[in-house]
């Protein structure tokens, strides 16, 4: 028998996606959207760096991220996950959900860290946007990350962050696209060019909040990463033209 703790939020993806707009009582401010994303990525960091031999959870998706009673995130469902003996291994079947895959795990079958990052840059995309990973709405064979890089490139990505946590706010909105930032490098096209997660911590870092959630979460218990404070330019743009994803 297993004894798993209890999460009485539920997940990420019903907190973000279930019932409507009007009726979500989670996740409504920034802060606490940023908090999830942080914890996230602590305990992937934990998983690739801290981990002997490291391991590969795989199926990383906002389903498989469950929330306790401080709203603090839990990385879940290890059922496909492996350790990694070496960088670059092979394995015999693809894995994973739909939306959450990168790119080159579907035809080159090679395990490695970079494939739970991109999938973890699509979980913020999540977080930022409010939209799922798939969407009819995208077009037919688009998702998330696909549809964010068209609206980089239309220039009309400020738009589409979510509303119910912007606020109409000119520093939230910023303080989310630096996040987006993030989460178009771990989505990166090639495998080389995204960070690693110990990265993704100390860029979370730059981009973190200056006020506490307004959420019911109790502040205090809130995540804090761990990492050395960087002075942000705000006045810099997040996405320049050197930005755009390529086709």
């Amino acid at each position: 028998m297993m004894l798993y703790e209890f999460m009485p939020n539920g997940s990420l993806w019903e907190a973000l996606h279930g019932g409507t707009p009007e009726t979500r009582t989670m996740l409504v401010d920034w802060v606490s959207r940023y908090n999830v994303a942080a914890g996230v990525a602590q305990g992937l960091a934990y998983l690739h760096h801290d981990c002997h031999p490291a391991i590969l959870h795989r199926d990383i998706k906002s389903n498989n991220i469950l929330l306790d009673t401080d709203m603090q995130a839990r990385v879940a469902d290890f059922g496909l996950a492996r350790a990694l003996a070496r960088s670059g291994e092979s394995v015999s079947v693809v894995v994973g959900s739909y939306g959450y895959i990168a790119p080159e795990y579907g035809y080159t079958l090679k395990v490695d860290h970079k494939s739970d990052i991109y999938s973890y840059g699509v979980v913020l995309m999540e977080l930022i946007t409010g939209r799922r990973a798939v969407e009819a709405a995208f077009g037919e064979g688009q998702d998330i990350v696909g549809w964010v890089r068209d609206k980089i490139r239309s220039n009309t990505v400020e738009e589409h962050l979510d509303p119910l946590v912007d606020g109409g706010c000119v520093h939230v909105r910023e303080e989310m696209l630096l996040v987006l930032h993030i989460a178009v490098l771990c989505t990166a096209k090639l495998p080389r060019d995204r960070p690693s997660m110990r990265d993704v911590l100390t860029m979370l870092g730059e981009a973190k909040p200056r006020r506490k959630s307004g959420s019911s979460a109790t502040a205090s218990n809130a995540v804090v990463v761990a990492v050395p404070a960087t002075v942000v330019d705000k006045d810099k743009p997040v996405f320049s033209t050197t930005l755009a994803p390529s086709d």
